[in-house]
Parts: C-alpha cells; sequence; structure tokens
C-alpha cells in the first residue's frame, strides 16, 4: 500500500499537521522552535510536523532541515 501526505489545518488553533506516517503512530511531539514541532513514533523516527500560528507565516517561509527529518533516533551526528 503506497502512503500518503495528508496536511490538516485546523481554523481553530491555527495549526497544520503534515503526516508522513499514521497520526495514532505518534509517541513522541519535539518543539525545534517557535513555530515548528516534530511528531514521532516511538523509535524517534519523524512521522509528522506540526506548525503553530500558521496565519502569521504568510510572507516568511518556514523552513525545516530535511536532515531533521530524515535522521532516526538512533543515528548519530557527527562534527569536525
Amino acid at each position: 500500500m503506497e502512503k500518503k501526505l495528508r496536511i490538516y489545518y485546523f481554523k481553530e488553533t491555527d495549526t497544520m499537521d503534515i503526516w508522513f506516517d499514521e497520526p495514532e503512530k505518534e509517541q513522541i511531539c519535539e518543539e525545534i522552535d517557535d513555530i515548528v514541532l516534530l511528531k514521532k513514533d516511538k523509535d524517534g523516527n519523524v512521522i509528522g510536523i506540526e506548525i503553530i500560528s500558521i496565519a502569521s507565516l504568510t510572507k516568511n517561509p518556514v523552513e525545516i532541515p530535511v536532515s531533521i527529518l530524515a535522521m532516526p533516533k538512533s543515528a548519530s551526528i557527527i562534527s569536525h
């Protein structure tokens, strides 16, 4: 079965959820800044993103480094 990207806008809270996997798998919610929350499964893999105060972002895009989305919890970051 092909996975589908799901996008939900919630007018009442002015938030947008973008899901790469089933929302029911969410176990962890990690704030990466004042606007973006990462939704993770029990293994720490990013399965969704929540963007807060979406209406205030109409002139400035939300930028999320792809490396944050692709790196599973068990991966380590090597700095030089």
